[in-house]
C-alpha cells in the first residue's frame, strides 16, 4: 500500500469517527469466473482477508433462437459450502453463500412474458438442486435498460415473491443517479456497481475502470436510493485492445499475463503497451503493432472508490465486495488495506466462530 493510499485511509477512517457512523459492515468478495469452482489461491485469500461472504456466479444466461434463455455457462458449488455426500462444507457456517445469476440485457430484448416465467422456472429449479441448503441470499446480475426493465423487474418480482431468502439487484452507478429514468427493480436489496464508469472503446489514457471525474457526478444525488446498498469495488486489472485505432475488445487479466511471459508485449506495465511479437497459436487475437491500454486498480484507486462510495451507503448493515478474488490485483492487496477499506465504511461485523481453511485437494474437487 502506497503511502498516499495509508494517509487517504487514515483521513477517512477519522472522517467516519467523527460522524459516528453507525453502518456494520460485511467484508465480502466476489467469484466470477468460469471453469474452476475455487482453486487454493482464492480459497486464501478468502481466508486471510477475513471474508465473511461470497458472492459466487453459478451461471451466465444468454439467448438464441434455438434454445430461448438458456445457461452460456455454469460453475460448480465447491466443496466450501456443498459436501456431495450430504454433510455440510468446511465454511456451510463461517462464510455466507450467494449463489449468482448474470443474465445479458439482450436476453430481455428477445425474450416474451411468458419465456419470462419460464426462465424464472428453470433458475428456482436449478437454485434447489445446485445450491447447499444454507444460503445467505440470491443476486441477480443483469445491466437493464428503460426498454428492457419491465421483463427483468417481472422475473426479479417472480423470484422474489419465490425464495425464502433476501433477492439482491446489481445497481449500475447510471441506474443508481436516475431511479426515476430506470426504474427501481423489485428486490430486497442492491448491489452498487462502482466501477466501469469510462468508455473502454474509446482511444487514448483514461481508466474506463475507474476514474474519479466521471464517477462523481453519478452521487450527487440529494436523496438516499430508495433499496438498502451493499457496495462493490473493483479489484481487477484488464487490458483495452486497439488495432490501428479501432477497439477490438478486452483482454482480460490472464490473457495479459500469458502475453508477457511470452514476450509479446513491450511498454509501461502502468500504461501502454505495444505488441512487438506474435505466437499466433497461443494468442492469435494479437498482432504486431496492436495497442494495449493497461487498466489497473491499484491501492490507490481502490482507495478513491471507497471514499466516493461511501455517500451510497443507506442503511445500518452494508456488505462492500470487492470484484473479484480470482484477480491478481485482489490477491496482491494487503490483508490490511482490505480491512482499512471495510472499516472506512464502518465497523466489521463479529463473526461468531472463526473461519477454517479448507484443507480439501483439488482433486477431491467435482
Amino acid at each position: 500500500m502506497s503511502r498516499s493510499a495509508s494517509i487517504g485511509f487514515l483521513l477517512l477512517l477519522l472522517v467516519t469517527g467523527c460522524n459516528q457512523r453507525s453502518t456494520v459492515v460485511v467484508p465480502a468478495v466476489f467469484h466470477w469466473r468460469n471453469g474452476d469452482p475455487l482453486n487454493y489461491s482464492e480459497r486464501e485469500a478468502i481466508a486471510a482477508n477475513g471474508v465473511q461472504r461470497v458472492y459466487f456466479k453459478l451461471m451466465d444466461i444468454g439467448w438464441n433462437p434455438a434454445n430461448g434463455a438458456y445457461p452460456v455457462s455454469a460453475v460448480t458449488v465447491p466443496y466450501a459450502w456443498r459436501n456431495y455426500s450430504g454433510k455440510a462444507g468446511a465454511w456451510t457456517d463461517s462464510v455466507e453463500f450467494v449463489p449468482s445469476i448474470y443474465i445479458t440485457n439482450s436476453t430481455f430484448e428477445k425474450i416474451s412474458d411468458a419465456g419470462v416465467d419460464q426462465l424464472a422456472a428453470n433458475l428456482l429449479r436449478k437454485l434447489r438442486q445446485e445450491c447447499p441448503q444454507k444460503i445467505h441470499s440470491v443476486l441477480l446480475d443483469c445491466d437493464w435498460t428503460a426498454t428492457t426493465k419491465g421483463r427483468f423487474f417481472r422475473l426479479t418480482q417472480t423470484l422474489n415473491d419465490s425464495l425464502a431468502v433476501p433477492l439482491i439487484a446489481t445497481i449500475r452507478l447510471h441506474q443508481f443517479a436516475h431511479p426515476g429514468k430506470t426504474g427501481v427493480p423489485p428486490a430486497d436489496r442492491g448491489m452498487l456497481m462502482v466501477y466501469n464508469v469510462g468508455q473502454v472503446n474509446a482511444p487514448g489514457a483514461a481508466n474506463s475502470i475507474f476514474n474519479n471525474e466521471e464517477a462523481e457526478p453519478y452521487f450527487r444525488r440529494s436523496k438516499p436510493y430508495p433499496l438498502p446498498l451493499d457496495i462493490a469495488l473493483p479489484a481487477f486489472s484488464w487490458g483495452a485492445h486497439f488495432r490501428k485505432g479501432h477497439f477490438m475488445g478486452i483482454l482480460q487479466e490472464a490473457q495479459i499475463n500469458e502475453a508477457g511471459s511470452l514476450g509479446l508485449l513491450s511498454g509501461s506495465w502502468a500504461g501502454t503497451m505495444q505488441v512487438t511479437n506474435e505466437d499466433n497459436d497461443r494468442l492469435p487475437e494479437l498482432h504486431l503493432g496492436d495497442v494495449v491500454r493497461m487498466e489497473r486498480m491499484t491501492p490507490d484507486v481502490i482507495s478513491e472508490v471507497a471514499q466516493l462510495a461511501r455517500g451510497a451507503v443507506n442503511n445500518d448493515t452494508t456488505a462492500v465486495a470487492f470484484f473479484e478474488v480470482g484477480t491478481r490485483a485482489f490477491r496482491s492487496l494487503e490483508p490490511s488495506f482490505v480491512d482499512s477499506v471495510c472499516r472506512a465504511f464502518g465497523p466489521r461485523a463479529v463473526r461468531k466462530d472463526a473461519l477454517p481453511f479448507p484443507t480439501f485437494t483439488p482433486s477431491s474437487e467435482p
